[in-house]
């Protein structure tokens, strides 16, 4: 049977128990693995390890930076190297058995730790700022000097992520078929955004899979197309999905969810200064031994929000949708490009209620495909 409108044949019974397989087994093998992290940072801290490590530095440096340094690289470069397993079977060998691997083990373990340099750089800065605000003669609560910190990091990460670190693992151009970079630059003026960089993104280098998405704040705003998007579906399915992406950018997504991110640190951050005295054993925030406690109350709070933020993407998604198809006045191609995206990403389209709303940051293919039925004629 062929799918309404579209000529996309859905899938059929053996695609979707596969389809189904890839979603229940990636979904329960990166929960164990977020609560692998979570009983790490707590080990390190109840077993006294921190604190022991603490010692260990205090005894060979005088200076306050190279000791929280030098205990935030040990218990970053100890959580990674834990991770690893994790990753290289959800990100390689699990992704290569699906058929979506597209690079050799040594690359993949390449561009690993090329990310895991990234984040452990990440990590000693924010660290270390963190714990300068602290002990800051200024007044206010401990968990908002915290806070501002952390906010401050996250606007930054937001705003050069896609100049400096995308480029770190992947080329972006122009598209460069004229057809599409002309229909593409057409929904742009016709959105009000003539400026906005359409680019394309060698993805296939690392995986089969297809996607777009807009990036950036202060003037680094981009909208990306992979290029196995480009090679995978025909013009009006791209122009949908290019349609959608501008919608969060004349929808200002971005600085939305920027706001949303910050408001809700704010909230877990208050509940942290609760906790943490309640939890704590002995240590004060400003010792460096509590940081694995300090991780492990943020990260298990934000793994048992995951439905308000989720809920707050997917809100996000469907009114990108609305304005993609508003936009492209292409409601069928919408479809066409939902349902082949169940084929080229395996996606399975109709997930029990309570998955997507802890897990999904997306609207499910079914409900995306509901939606754009009431427009396809």
């Amino acid at each position: 049977m062929v799918a309404f409108a579209t000529g996309v044949a859905p899938l059929d019974p053996a695609q979707l128990a596969r389809a189904r397989q890839y979603l229940y087994g990636g979904l329960a093998w990166g929960s164990l693995a977020q609560l692998w992290l979570l009983a790490l940072l707590a080990s390190a801290y109840y077993s006294g390890a921190s604190a022991r490590i603490r010692q260990a530095l205090a005894r060979r440096f005088a200076s306050p930076w190279l000791l929280r340094g030098g205990l935030a690289l040990a218990l970053g470069v100890g959580v990674q190297l834990a991770l690893l397993p994790f990753d290289f079977y959800l990100g390689f060998l699990r992704e290569r058995a699906f058929g979506f691997q597209n690079q050799t083990a040594p690359a993949w373990l390449g561009q690993w730790g090329l990310a895991a340099l990234l984040n452990l750089l990440a990590l000693l800065l924010v660290v270390e700022f963190a714990y300068a605000a602290l002990r800051s003669p200024r007044a206010g609560p401990w968990w908002l000097k915290m806070w501002a910190v952390v906010a401050l990091a996250v606007v930054f990460a937001v705003a050069l992520q896609p100049v400096l670190i995308a480029p770190l693992f992947n080329r972006y151009v122009p598209v460069r078929d004229p057809a599409v970079r002309s229909a593409l630059a057409q929904f742009a003026r016709r959105a009000g955004i003539p400026r906005a960089q359409i680019l394309q993104v060698d993805a296939s280098r690392q995986s089969a899979h297809t996607n777009a998405y807009v990036v950036g704040l202060l003037g680094s705003q981009r909208i990306v197309v992979y290029d196995t998007l480009l090679r995978d579906q025909p013009l009006p399915e791209v122009e949908f999905v290019v349609a959608h992406e501008i919608g969060h950018y004349v929808l200002h997504h971005l600085a939305w969810g920027v706001a949303f991110t910050l408001a809700f640190l704010l909230a877990l951050f208050a509940l942290l200064g609760w906790l943490f005295p309640r939890c704590a054993r002995a240590h004060p925030p400003d010792d460096p031994a509590a940081l694995p406690l300090l991780l492990f109350l943020l990260l298990a709070m934000l793994f048992l929000a995951a439905p308000l933020t989720n809920g707050f993407s997917r809100w996000e998604e469907h009114q990108a949708d609305a304005y993609g198809l508003q936009l492209s006045r292409q409601a069928c191609a919408a479809v066409a490009s939902f349902q082949r995206e169940e084929h080229t990403d395996l996606i399975y389209p109709s997930p029990p209620a309570w998955i997507v709303d802890w897990f999904f940051t997306h609207p499910s293919q079914q409900q995306r495909i509901a939606f754009a039925r009431r427009s396809c004629r």
